[in-house]
């Protein structure tokens, strides 16, 4: 029986050693909640206690730890760790802390290891609510549940809470050919003038910390700053939303609309119906556009509805460049055909095509600029007439056209002809002239009785002229050299100048004998 008694004490003693000695630990990936069951309460001002008092402690314990706790004055609870996934952000609300003021929807910030260190977010001042840090994606953290919940797309699930939704919860990446326009939900009242942009600010690393951002001044709504394409963005959805904006070149096409998905920037433009005399053509129309980056904050600000830019919403929406294609380029396009209607007749604007399309460029270049916009070609398909009469109009019309541009061509054929044969004339002539001209700058320079010798051998030249005849046969078409000279003579007796005989060596012989 005493040792009975020995063994129950002893067993009593070792289980108060052990209850207030004790040590505990905390298994493998979880991490350690410590529940104080004894303590004193007035220095603690939160429910997740700073001091030591009793109840559930700000700080945590790692895994894979032995830590002297004895169970009869600490009770721990392993919880798991908090993971985010890759690709997505994590948002914290504070449990505990300062009351927030009323003019913010976002806590101060408190640097606290990404909230793993409770005690000094507490101690540091942090408030409760929600908080302007984001969790980066595709890794764990030692939160602590009791002083913090913490939102990721796993904790989400397909509800939503506190105005998120799983996509608010991913990574921003803006593609190329796209500007992300940013609107800011916190800071400073924005300026009154619609057609004006929240100013650059710095230090806030592209709007990933909100608290630099409103610390240097941020106002709300669009931001001048913009995202650059080819980037990865972790912007707080409480804080801001992100628009995508195009910024390469769009084809916005003036055609049925039940031919278009909703999601298209040109979704709102129908095909096009001018009213001209009375006269209803059809036609189609594309125009090439594009949207700057310093220009996409402006046309944000003017054509974000409110929802766009209060609400968490698609970081795609194409919403806002519908607004602005539809208000802008439709009601551009669309008053200039209607001021047609007065200014040209029906046929004059049919067959004006070309003239048309140019006018209406230059009408949607002006329009587009003043937004900052570059306007490209504006193309305008052939027209289709409702009347068939307005189209054998068209084809009379088009015959007689034809008909005259045939006209023209042979005219203009027959005045070429007739100037050819003018120039031919007149070569001739020209060429009849010349050896006038030469025959009489001989006389002038050698006189007359040159020129008639020099003529009468130039003919001579092409008779047979032997000196002897020895047979009658042979002297047949032949001319003998003493008649030429006969014939010579006789010819410059004739003109009226001093006569110069031909001498020649046969002369002298006759008069010798």
């Amino acid at each position: 029986m005493d040792v009975l008694i020995v063994i129950l004490v002893v067993a009593a003693i070792a289980g108060v050693v052990v209850a207030l000695t004790g040590y505990q630990s905390v298994p493998t990936g979880r991490i350690g909640l410590v529940y104080k069951r004894f303590g004193s309460l007035k220095s603690e001002k939160y429910p997740v206690r700073v001091h030591g008092g009793q109840g559930v402690q700000a700080a945590t314990l790692e895994a894979d730890r032995r830590y002297l706790l004895p169970p009869l004055l600490y009770r721990v609870k392993p919880v798991e760790r908090t993971y985010v996934p890759t690709g997505t952000i994590g948002l914290v609300i504070a449990k505990a802390g300062a009351v927030a003021p009323v003019e913010r929807s976002l806590c101060r910030h408190i640097d606290c290891d990404h909230f793993q260190d409770g005690r000094k977010f507490l101690l540091r001042g942090g408030q409760m609510g929600k908080q302007p840090m984001v969790l980066p994606g595709g890794a764990y953290y030692d939160i602590n549940p009791s002083l913090f919940e913490v939102l990721t797309v796993d904790t989400l699930g397909d509800e939503e809470k506190y105005e998120l939704t799983r996509s608010d919860l991913m990574d921003i990446s803006i593609p190329e050919g796209a500007t992300g326009v940013v609107i800011a939900k916190e800071g400073e009242s924005p300026d009154e003038d619609d057609n004006t942009v929240g100013p650059l600010v710095p230090g806030h690393a592209s709007f990933q910390k909100p608290w630099e951002f409103l610390e240097n001044g941020g106002r709300r709504g669009a931001q001048a700053e913009t995202l650059s394409h080819g980037g990865l963005y972790r912007i707080n959805p409480w804080f801001a939303r992100v628009v995508i904006i195009p910024t390469r070149e769009l084809t916005l096409e003036w055609q049925r609309r039940d031919t278009k998905s909703a999601d298209r920037y040109d979704a709102a433009l129908d095909q096009i119906v001018a009213n001209v005399e009375g006269n209803r053509l059809l036609f189609t129309m594309t125009q090439i556009i594009r949207i700057p980056a310093k220009a996409a904050p402006r046309l944000v600000r003017r054509f974000g509805e409110d929802r766009d830019m209060t609400g968490l919403g698609d970081v795609q929406s194409p919403a806002p460049v519908q607004r602005f294609v539809e208000r802008v380029l439709g009601r551009t396009v669309k008053g200039y055909f209607e001021s047609c209607a007065s200014e040209y007749e029906v046929l004059q604007f049919i067959e004006g095509l070309n003239e048309v399309r140019m006018e209406l460029e230059s009408k949607v270049a002006e329009a587009l600029n003043e937004w900052g916009v570059e306007a490209g070609r504006t193309t305008l398909s052939d027209f289709e007439c409702e009347d068939p009469e307005l189209d054998a109009r068209r084809r009379r019309k088009a015959e007689q056209r034809d008909k005259r541009e045939t006209l023209l061509h042979e005219l203009e054929n027959a005045k070429l002809e007739k100037k050819i044969e003018s120039t031919r004339i007149d070569t001739e002539k020209e060429r009849a002239e010349v050896p006038v001209a030469e025959t009489a700058a001989r006389v002038k320079l050698l006189g007359p009785q040159a020129e008639v010798l020099i003529e009468s051998l130039d003919k001579l030249k092409d008779f047979k002229t032997p000196g002897v005849i020895m047979d009658s046969n042979a002297a047949n078409g032949a001319m003998p050299l003493l008649v030429g000279q006969q014939m010579i003579n006789q010819t410059l007796a004739g003109i009226p100048q001093e006569p110069q005989q031909l001498e020649s060596g046969d002369d002298e012989e006759g008069k010798g004998e």
